[in-house]
């Protein structure tokens, strides 16, 4: 499972979800939807697939990779990064 530890007393609750598996597949706005109910500190990025995007991580940025089509459907698994 991807999960990341925010440096807490080790209880589980403080650990921050940094991919998400599960939304490949859904429409863009129910993906951006998942996305910002888990994790409403980070911006999301939204890319077509096969578009050039700037190299460098920000651990407060998801990109989304979309297929042009009706619901604009996510192609890739998002991560933060």
């Amino acid at each position: 499972m991807a999960m990341m530890s925010g440096g807490g007393g080790g209880d589980g609750e403080d650990r921050l979800k940094i991919s998400w598996p599960e939304v490949v597949g859904m429409g863009l706005l129910l993906a951006a939807r998942k996305i910002r109910g888990d994790r409403a500190d980070v911006r999301l990025e939204v890319h077509k697939v096969g578009d050039g995007v700037e190299p460098g991580r920000d651990d407060k940025r998801v990109r989304i990779f979309v297929n042009i089509d009706a619901t604009y459907t996510v192609a890739l698994t998002p991560f933060v990064g």
